[in-house]
């Protein structure tokens, strides 16, 4: 299915929870995403979670209090909206839809490895909640959706950082949500149990889908700028070249207590390679004649410089250069005649120019 695109970051991202973490966003700059689960695609339901994925009980169809599905829509079931998952350009993507259990408690875990001791990580999830607002199923509306969110070690005995998302009404529209937990590895440690937990009581609501878990690194903003202090620079290529351009990462030591950093450069800003050498702070560009971008990654120990598990990267400086247009060609000659005062004489513009 395809997917609603809204993104709301919740006003609360920011309060701290039970001191143990914060329930929000990276605000500084993330790396790839180090582990995804979105749930696959296909017209059919399933397959169900691997087991020890969930308590929760798998059904082919509509799911009652306490089972889950895996499906690529919700028609037909009960008088949920018939949805479609939130991944990005997929066809029949797939989503976790939970009737949650009458009695509150945990509903889905996964062990996330290969992390980087010491580091920062942001885990994130999209949720919808399924019942609609004045929906025939339900009484004066449902239940609400409420989750906790908990990120405990391997051991399953040190809890590292816990939020809740909140009652999470019904609506007039389905609406993806994102949500966003961080946490910080301890010394030594590789890997970690995400868990997520139902607060909602059963009965008529508490209903959700959940799709795009997501984990990645989280470290500091980091700002490129050259000695005028530009972000970008768009010239015309009638110009001429540009000289050599001096660029400066800057972090804000929101989160990194030690920098270091690996410039990259792109000619589409798709396609990005590491220049040789160029490992500290600032980069001093070639004369450039065609269109580059720079950015650089940035990694608090130097052992996790180009592993991609524990750095960030910053957003790009682009340079570009602008081609000249080709002058517009007349559409044709016009004749007046000559007690008339105005003629429009109108003109064609090359095709990419408007």
């Amino acid at each position: 299915m395809k997917r609603l695109s809204l993104v709301l970051f919740i006003a609360f991202c920011s309060v701290s929870i039970s001191g143990t973490a914060q329930l929000g966003f990276c605000q500084g700059n993330s790396g790839s995403p180090i582990f995804t689960e979105d749930f696959g695609t296909g017209l059919t339901n399933g397959p169900a979670l691997p087991a020890g994925t969930t308590t929760y009980t798998y059904v082919n169809g509509p799911p009652d209090d306490g089972s889950y599905t895996i499906a690529s829509n919700t028609a037909g079931y009960f008088d949920w909206f018939n949805i479609q998952d939130h991944t990005p350009d997929d066809t029949n993507g797939k989503a976790f839809i939970v009737n949650a259990s009458f009695t509150a408690g945990e509903f889905y875990r996964r062990s996330i490895n290969g992390l980087c001791e010491n580091t920062s990580y942001e885990f994130s999830s999209w949720l919808l909640n399924l019942h609609p607002r004045n929906g025939v199923g339900c009484p004066n509306n449902g239940i609400p959706i409420n989750v906790k969110f908990q990120i405990w070690d391997s051991t399953d005995t040190n809890l590292l950082a816990t939020g809740d998302t909140g009652d999470i009404e019904d609506k007039t529209t389905a609406e993806w949500e994102q949500y966003a937990l961080l946490f910080t590895t301890l010394p030594g440690q590789s890997s970690v149990i995400l868990k997520m937990i139902n607060n909602g009581s059963g009965g008529c609501g508490n209903d959700l889908a959940i799709d795009d878990i997501a984990f990645r690194s989280c470290g500091d903003l980091v700002t490129i700028s050259d000695t005028q202090n530009r972000n970008s620079i768009y010239q015309c290529d009638v110009d001429g070249p540009l000289m050599g351009l001096t660029l400066s990462a800057t972090p804000d030591f929101s989160i990194f207590n030690n920098h270091f950093y690996q410039w990259q450069e792109s000619s589409d800003n798709s396609t990005w390679t590491d220049i040789p050498g160029e490992t500290t702070d600032s980069y001093t560009t070639p004369v450039l004649t065609a269109s580059r971008y720079y950015r650089v990654v940035v990694s608090e120990d130097l052992i996790n410089i180009n592993n991609n598990l524990c750095n960030v990267i910053s957003q790009s400086f682009d340079i570009v250069f602008v081609p000249t247009p080709l002058p517009p060609s007349s559409i044709g000659d016009i004749r007046i005649c000559a007690n008339i005062e105005n003629g429009l004489l109108t003109v064609r513009v090359p095709p990419g120019w408007m």
